[in-house]
């Protein structure tokens, strides 16, 4: 079948299904945060037994890309899962969240002593999860004088430490952990153009709940960071995720943004692209 050299492959469980194979759709929100999102997949005509058998909590992974560039835009576990039967059609939906069970569900009783730092608790914390570390690189890297109690559940805990008292992003991006500058990105280059696939650059500001500002100067300098702010759509890009640095190539824009949220959406003959709505100058 003629995908446009689209391909995409995905895993439910221990089954693994190709596009040209099986007929699925996916949207794949993501956001440059602790909070877990969830994907929603939708699959046309898989057979009474293959439906039987997903069940909630099913690994589920999703690589999409092109020919021989592929890449993981998410990995999580299953809903329970939705089978409903449209004329000649069956539709299969899962809602898959962005983390495993472990994740989800792991607790943890730990004390450590007295002037430990939070660059020990954390990869120790990491161990006991035994997830992948990307990168950990916290911006305050605090000491606590009269140690640390670590009870509860883990995913809590590390988020406490991490965001609140190191003042650092914290992700779960494709089944790693990143850690590291809020304030920056991960820049590896990416530029977006009519040429590497960039399709439309909305410049419209993203809503923001009103505030009362201080100072005259503090409302100018927020209209001018709103009004920097961009949605942005391009062709399917499994490189470019939360946390990452873009280029942006355009008529009106041209510079380096940080991702802060959006969705890839992908399907046979429909969607293939990632809509970033939510892109902030750097």
């Amino acid at each position: 079948m003629e995908l446009w050299m689209r391909s995409a492959t995905l895993q439910i469980g221990p089954r693994r299904y190709s596009l040209d194979a099986l007929d699925f759709s996916f949207e794949v929100p993501f956001t440059d945060s602790e909070e877990l999102t969830q994907a929603k997949i939708e699959i046309r005509n898989l057979s009474e037994s293959t439906r039987s058998a997903i069940s909630k909590g099913d690994k589920v992974i999703i690589n999409a890309g092109y020919e021989d560039d592929v890449g993981a835009i998410f990995v999580g576990q299953a809903g329970e899962p939705a089978h409903k039967e449209d004329k000649v059609d069956w539709i299969t939906t899962i809602i898959a969240t962005s983390a495993l069970d472990e994740w989800l569900t792991s607790e943890v009783n730990k004390t450590y002593n007295k002037n430990i730092k939070a660059g020990a608790i954390v990869p120790d914390l990491l161990n006991l999860f035994g997830v992948e570390v990307g990168q950990m690189q916290l911006v305050n890297d605090v000491t606590y004088p009269r140690g640390k109690v670590c009870k509860g559940k883990l995913k809590d805990i590390l988020t406490e430490i991490t965001t609140s008292d190191c003042k650092s992003r914290f992700l779960i991006k494709n089944g790693q952990v990143v850690i590291n500058d809020p304030n920056n990105g991960d820049n590896r280059g990416y530029i977006l153009s009519a040429a590497t696939g960039l399709l439309k650059v909305d410049d419209e500001a993203v809503t923001t709940q009103p505030t009362t500002p201080q100072t005259t100067k503090d409302t100018e300098d927020q209209k001018e960071d709103k009004s920097n702010v961009i949605k942005l759509e391009a062709l399917m890009n499994y490189h470019i995720g939360p946390g990452d640095v873009v280029t942006v190539k355009s008529k009106k824009r041209n510079g380096r943004f940080l991702v802060k949220q959006g969705v890839y959406k992908g399907s046979r003959t429909g969607d293939w692209k990632i809509i970033i709505t939510e892109a902030r100058p750097l």
